[in-house]
């Protein structure tokens, strides 16, 4: 009967948690649609991007919606949109995206790359790009987005 009761309550645990973690695999993934779902609405009336590679989002000082594709004319673009306000630059005169990371995988060998954005603050364009170490900090990187030098550097410490 204690067995029963005991197997009867262990089932109850992972039916519930099973449930939990259901609702919030759902709830992340809802999110994450709806979040797209606004930023390809913006792109459409607010841009002149005609193809999206990649959606992604910038948090910095100020958040964006970060937007990665070719225009009309087929021109590699990155546009940095909030609901109020677009910023446009194009992609084909940018340090590659691969360039960055064999840059930052010769600098951190034993880091694992978990991030690459470009990131807008003020005036300033550069790619954003999150490194983890081997003893867990993260590492946050900031290069010119059009020159590829080095503009900022930021370590994380794990607590």
């Amino acid at each position: 009967m204690l067995v029963r009761i005991i197997v009867g309550a262990i089932i109850a645990l992972l039916v519930t948690g099973a449930g939990f973690a259901y609702h919030l695999t759902a709830s992340v993934a809802g999110e994450r649609n709806q979040f797209e779902a606004t930023v390809r609405e913006w792109v459409q009336a607010r841009t002149t991007i005609a193809e999206i590679e990649s959606i992604d989002e910038y948090r910095g000082t100020e958040s964006y919606a970060v937007v990665i594709g070719k225009n009309n004319a087929g021109t590699p673009v990155v546009a940095w949109m909030t609901a109020e306000k677009v910023a446009f630059d194009r992609m084909d005169l940018a340090v590659p995206r691969k360039n960055v990371e064999e840059a930052v995988s010769k600098a951190f060998p034993q880091s694992e790359i978990t991030h690459i954005v470009p990131g807008l603050e003020k005036d300033k364009k550069f790619w954003e790009v999150t490194v983890k170490d081997a003893n867990g900090r993260y590492h946050y990187l900031h290069y010119d987005l059009f020159s590829g030098a080095l503009l900022a550097s930021y370590v994380l410490s794990p607590t």
